[in-house]
């Protein structure tokens, strides 16, 4: 019998040890199926590219002098560690921010497509006196060799904290002595005074300076050919409202049987202004030719500002523009600089009202020929 109940005591034991070892474990879910993913990458933008010159990262009191002992406050910046700071004390009336570059910097620009670009703190401007000047210098002296900016156009478009300025060398000053090598610059130098004596201190700041190239003007449409309205043509244009290379439309027509010429000619309703010069902008557009091999090297593309294409114009001659054409669309981008111009000026590019373009074909055309343009616009040359 105490063998029997000891049997049956074994049994209840090794039955709860079975049961306790078939519990399941509790373990953390690796199910992810509930997170959301990350959002998609955006790969129909290209990156931005940044090109500027850094002048002065303002990270290092090095090099800087100012009007009493300037600080590096290293909370608050716009970039990198630190920015260079200092006050108009109580009682006084003016702040200078000087920096002299060890070593001459090449700023890659040129004095008509560059800018110096730079933080500045403010913590009062009313109490600012519209007076000093912001001076950029290859001579290492602010008076030699230098590129300035007034500060009475600059003060009254500042807030109070930080400001990003951006000084197109274009709208500067430059000294009579040719001004700066902009390969070499090597100085910096802005001053300024407070409209009376501070009755407390006044706190100023400086970060991040350098040089950029000035970005493109917009496009200037000169016509979207969207519409037949104000356009003249060899019999009348048509507005095609499918196979457009912009908008909805554009303006098409034929050489017909029998014929070998074609011009489009568009007055413009008031002068537009295209904000380039000879040297820096060109005249864009589509043009739609059915068949290249029909045309003879022969007219002529007109800008003119006269309202008359052999006044005032530039022109380009088709004789160079349809060998580098292709039958359907072909997107003309044509410089001011390699056009010609009239002997009475040239055109008046702030106020351009006409553009004409005329050509043939080889022989008369034994079917119709169809012909077509669109989007024309005034760019920035690359």
């Amino acid at each position: 019998m105490k063998f029997i109940k000891t049997t049956m005591v074994c049994a209840i034991l090794m039955a709860g040890f079975i049961i306790a070892g078939c519990q399941k474990e509790k373990y953390v879910s690796r199910d992810t199926s509930g997170l959301k993913p990350p959002p998609p990458v955006d790969t129909t933008k290209p990156p931005v590219v940044d090109t500027s010159v850094v002048i002065d990262n303002a990270d290092k009191l090095d090099g800087w002098s100012s009007a009493g002992d300037a600080s590096l406050a290293t909370t608050g910046q716009k970039e990198g560690t630190g920015y260079i700071k200092n006050s108009i004390k109580a009682g006084s009336d003016f702040m200078q921010f000087i920096k002299t570059l060890p070593a001459p910097v090449n700023t890659k620009v040129s004095l008509t497509t560059g800018e110096l670009e730079f933080w500045f703190y403010v913590q009062d401007v009313s109490l600012l006196k519209l007076d000093g000047q912001i001076q950029f210098s290859s001579s290492g002296d602010p008076d030699k060799n230098r590129i300035g900016w007034a500060m009475d156009k600059i003060i009254p478009n500042l807030k109070n904290g930080w400001n990003h300025l951006e000084l197109k060398f274009i709208d500067g000053q430059t000294t009579g002595d040719g001004g700066p090598d902009l390969k070499a610059m090597n100085f910096f130098k802005m001053f300024f005074w407070s409209a009376a004596k501070a009755t407390a201190d006044q706190q100023y700041g400086i970060d991040d300076i350098r040089v950029a190239a000035v970005p493109p003007p917009a496009d200037v449409v000169v016509d979207n050919c969207d519409s037949k309205d104000g356009w003249a043509s060899a019999g009348d244009p048509t507005l095609a409202t499918s196979g457009q290379k912009e908008g909805t439309g554009y303006i098409k027509n034929n050489i017909t049987i029998g014929n070998d010429f074609m011009q489009f000619i568009k007055p413009l309703a008031a002068p537009i202004n295209t904000n380039e010069t000879l040297a820096s902008g060109e005249l864009k557009f589509w043009f739609y030719v059915q068949d290249v091999s029909l045309l003879k090297l022969d007219g002529q593309i007109q800008f003119s500002s006269s309202g008359d294409p052999d006044k005032n114009p530039i022109g380009w001659a088709m004789d160079k523009i349809i060998p580098t054409l292709k039958n359907g669309w072909n997107h003309l981008e044509l410089k001011f600089s390699d056009g010609q111009t009239t002997g009475d000026g040239g055109p008046d590019l702030t106020a351009m009202n006409y553009f004409k373009m005329f050509f043939w074909s080889a022989a008369k055309a034994t079917s119709d020929q169809t012909y077509g343009i669109d989007d024309v616009r005034v760019v920035a040359k690359p």
